[in-house]
């Protein structure tokens, strides 16, 4: 049995060391988008998070962030999830070995070590390389954590079950208790694990299944669940404002200690009286409160108020709305905010279980998400297929912890789903919050195949075969390369983050955009966090304040950039920011004018007019002027947010004193009609003083920032790996070089136009961050333009082979390329690409008419019959091409008699 542990720990480890390894060669080098930029800003400066507040995983990210293992401190604080995803990893193959053990026995000889052990190998390392495991796993955000957490409290449960009769056996339940406490400090997913751990007690102490005794075991089940969710995490701080505002601190002071004082009191009275499970219980809560404990972290924080301080939770009001999530609003569960079916379960769960499992679609929405719910695409079903044969024959053997998984594998899943009630549409894709699901399946993978092991060992032994443990070690290599080893070749290069410095260096190129004291306006979360980032962690341009415009609607961020440096020009007081709310706004909206100063004004003027040395004076002071409409719409009528309403305060209070920019991933709604006075100046806009309809840029900022002070890191690296998101993310470089290039296109100055153009090819090639087909055309007319007739010759044969372009657009590309270039050779090319083209599709007539056009503006008559002839022979229904046909014959006869007539008339000249 001591040999057996040993070899059993000796397979952890490895498990451990292989996905630890894999997981450190595809880490993200820095940090990533989303929330990534926040957490690790947070741990650095020990900020405040969004709500309700992940503290301990900030103070272990804090911890990581001061190790000098690494230079870039994004990527120390990336490693917690290296080593979370790591360790859960290796618990998942303890569980499943534990669960094999439960309706198999002991191991007897070498099949059997083989069998389990197999089993245990190969499920874990598949939930290793699963698609939203491996994800979570190479970037700074808590569901590694938490996913940590949830395999933990699971193998600790399935100890404790094998060693209840033990003395001391209840040291497990009392540190599932503390890690639960622990994980409600990283993310409240861990609770859903609750359920699971309670049938596994219950089984345990009930051989039988008793409707009675199951019902009440349940019914307690329910209400330890609730006193955890939302009784400690909401009610209790509810509870604490209830008293501070109707009997004030001194009494809410008195009560939680009277509380606690209670709570010690009766562990040491149910220990004394040997009262067992009522001190499990009580126990149980007070290591829940003392771990949750680490929220007191995000209390003293605020009342020190770092740069980072959502929600200012740094009295019990704040605390409560903050631990209550209230800025997002609240939802009914029963009335669906998209369909269920089809969105929710099916698009947002099945569809990401798939990618997981079954395998993953190619096809892309125009905002890069993949569209097919069910695909078979690189992993076969095969991982799916081994799990569901696991599941049935965990349910044939041991229906009762079979049952377990199965109601921890809804919990995280299907019961997620209905919870989170998810809108349609998503901001972004939503797979990292099912992985506890996930992880339930890969032990049914482990078990399907010690299933599939079994049975060949049986059928081994009914055939008499003499090389059973060959057989059994050679389907265990199959079934190890079928699974892990396919899912780990197939998602490697997705999951590879080696060399992505998009996010870094995008936000860092946003900043350097930015005159010094500036006001940026950006989008949401993923524009602000790493932004964030680079502010906090690395210093870089703490000047420029950065104005989350989602944000923008609560009142305490609006207090804290009204009063914290750089302060934001504001003119409310508390009161009017207190009472800021939705306004009622007519339906054709209201003109807005901000009078604007003179001197901003030739300061603007000078800027953009310096190169033609052009500056207007001027007898009074501008104005700009605009209509802003609605941008609230509802059954009770139209409206403007508030954000609307402090976008126009900060520009009216700050009178063009602080340059204000729009980050160019702001929407036009966000713009608020803004536009007309917008000025491109790299990744953002400027508001100025001008109408920029004439001419929407500075060439000179531009070209600055683009050639001098970006820096584009990898992005003309073939090796590095960007999704579709990311690729649409750079296409905004595209468009700034583009529109600098249009820029000295109109100035006519051809060799600056070709220098921006050759930048944009040497910086971001087509072959890494494809171009889009019409940019990619424009761009290919430029450098014709410029006499670079070569160039747009093969970007015009380059887009006639890419698979996103339509046939009839293939055929307009060809026309210009005929028209552009009639020399022989390259009409012969051209014809070429065509006939391709239509051997590629040859029930599409669209090829024979371009080459029957194309001889016949060449005068190459006899071709151009020859080819709608030969279409029509094998469609002769076809009116279209017999009409084309005639009308080319009736042209060629009359050409042939206008030939005649010229003979015939120039034979009578002569002859006079």
């Amino acid at each position: 049995m001591q040999n057996e542990t040993r070899v059993n720990r000796i397979i952890a480890f490895v498990v451990f060391i292989i996905s630890l390894l894999v997981y450190l060669r595809t880490v993200a080098p820095t940090t990533s988008f989303w929330d990534c930029g926040e957490f690790i800003a947070c741990s650095y400066i020990l900020g405040v998070p969004h709500p309700p507040g992940t503290p301990l995983y900030i103070l272990i990210g804090r911890i990581f962030s001061m190790v000098p293992f690494v230079e870039d401190i994004g990527l120390r604080v990336n490693i917690v999830s290296v080593l979370s995803s790591a360790l859960a990893v290796m618990f998942t193959y303890l569980i499943i070995v534990k669960m094999i053990a439960m309706f198999r026995g002991k191991i007897r000889d070498n099949y059997d070590r083989l069998i389990v052990y197999a089993g245990g190998f190969i499920g874990a390392l598949t939930f290793a390389f699963t698609d939203s495991q491996w994800f979570n796993a190479v970037e700074a955000e808590v569901y590694a954590l938490s996913m940590f957490f949830t395999a933990l409290v699971v193998w600790l449960i399935m100890v404790w079950n094998e060693k209840a009769d033990d003395p001391g056996s209840d040291k497990y339940i009392l540190l599932i208790a503390y890690a639960l406490g622990l994980a409600i400090g990283v993310h409240l997913l861990m609770i859903l694990t609750l359920p699971a751990i309670a049938l596994i007690i219950y089984f345990r102490k009930h051989q039988k299944l008793d409707l009675k005794s199951f019902g009440l075991f349940m019914l307690f089940t329910a209400i330890a669940f609730f006193s955890i969710y939302p009784g400690i995490v909401k009610k209790m701080p509810n509870f604490a404002l209830y008293l501070k505002t109707n009997a004030g601190v001194d009494v809410m002071s008195i009560v939680f200690l009277a509380l606690l004082g209670l709570i010690l009191f009766l562990i040491y009275f149910t220990y004394k009286e040997r009262k067992r499970f009522a001190f499990l219980a009580i126990t149980s809560l007070f290591l829940i409160l003392a771990a949750m404990s680490t929220y007191t972290a995000i209390y003293i924080r605020s009342g020190l108020n770092p740069e980072i301080d959502e929600n200012d939770p740094e009295n019990i009001e704040n605390m409560v709305s903050y631990l209550n999530r209230e800025q997002y609003g609240t939802w009914s569960y029963i009335e669906r905010r998209a369909p269920l079916w089809e969105y929710q379960i099916e698009k947002m769960y099945i569809r990401y279980f798939g990618w997981q499992f079954i395998g993953q679609g190619a096809t892309l929405d125009d905002e890069g998400r993949i569209v097919e719910n069910y695909s078979l695409r690189g992993l076969w079903g095969l991982p799916f297929l081994v799990g569901l044969i696991g599941m049935f024959y965990h349910f044939r053997k041991d229906w009762k912890h079979a049952s377990v998984i199965m109601l921890l594998f809804i919990a995280t899943g299907v019961a997620i789903v209905l919870y989170l009630n998810q809108e349609d549409p998503q901001p972004r894709e939503r797979d990292y919050v099912f992985v506890g699901s996930f992880f339930a399946f890969a032990i049914w993978i482990g078990i399907g195949v010690t299933a599939i092991l079994e049975y060949l060992k049986k059928l081994a032994e009914k055939f008499k075969h003499t090389h059973k443990m060959l057989i059994l070690g050679a389907f265990s290599f199959a079934l190890l390369f079928i699974l892990p080893i396919n899912m780990l070749s197939f998602n490697f290069h997705t999951h590879d983050r080696t060399g992505e410095y998009v996010a870094y260096d995008y936000s860092y190129n946003m900043l350097q955009s930015c005159e010094p004291d500036a006001i940026l306006f950006t989008n949401g979360d993923n524009d602000t966090f790493p932004l964030w980032f680079l502010q906090f962690v690395y210093g870089i341009r703490k000047d420029v304040r950065v104005v989350n415009l989602s944000l923008l609607n609560t009142q305490w961020y609006i207090r804290q950039l009204r009063d914290e440096e750089p302060k934001v020009p504001i003119s409310l007081s508390d009161r009017q920011i207190n009472d800021l709310s939705v306004m009622q706004w007519p339906a054709e909206g209201r003109m807005i004018r901000f009078v604007v100063p003179k001197d901003a004004y030739l300061r603007d003027q000078s800027d953009f007019f310096e190169q033609k040395e052009l500056v207007q004076e001027i007898e009074q002071a501008p104005e700009i002027t605009f209509t802003l409409k609605p941008t609230l719409f509802s059954q009770y009528g139209q409206g403007i947010r508030v954000q609307d309403l402090m976008i126009l305060n900060i520009i009216d209070t700050n009178r063009f004193q602080k340059p204000i920019y729009f980050a160019l991933t702001v929407s036009r709604d966000n713009q608020m009609n803004l536009f007309d006075y917008l000025r491109m100046d790299g990744l953002v806009f400027k508001l100025v003083t001008y109408p920029t309809k004439d001419e929407p840029l500075s060439p000179a900022n531009l070209r600055t920032n683009l050639f001098e002070k970006y820096q584009y890191r990898n992005l003309n690296n073939p090796d590095v790996y960007f999704n579709e998101n990311i690729k649409g993310l750079l296409r905004n470089y595209q468009g700034a070089f583009f529109s600098l290039a249009q820029y000295y296109g109109r100035e006519k100055m051809y060799d600056e136009m070709t220098e921006v153009l050759d930048y944009l090819t040497t910086v971001m090639p087509d072959s890494v961050i494809p171009v889009k087909k019409d940019l990619k055309f424009e761009i290919g007319r430029m450098y014709y333009i410029a006499g670079k007739h070569e160039r747009f010759k093969e970007t015009l044969l380059r887009l006639i082979g890419k698979r996103d372009v339509t046939l009839n657009e293939k055929l307009q590309y060809a026309d210009y390329f005929s028209q552009l270039y009639p020399d022989p050779e390259d009409a012969t090319v051209i014809v070429s690409v065509v006939e391709q083209i239509a051997k590629e599709d040859p029930d599409n007539a669209g090829p024979s008419y371009w080459m029957a056009s194309h001889y016949l503006r060449r005068n190459e008559y006899e071709k151009s019959v020859d080819v709608l002839s030969k279409w029509l022979a094998k469609n002769p229904n076809d009116q279209n091409a017999a009409s084309q046909l005639d009308q080319i014959k009736l042209f060629i006869a009359n050409a042939q008699q206008d030939s005649a007539a010229a003979d015939s008339a120039g034979a009578d000249s002569l002859e006079n």
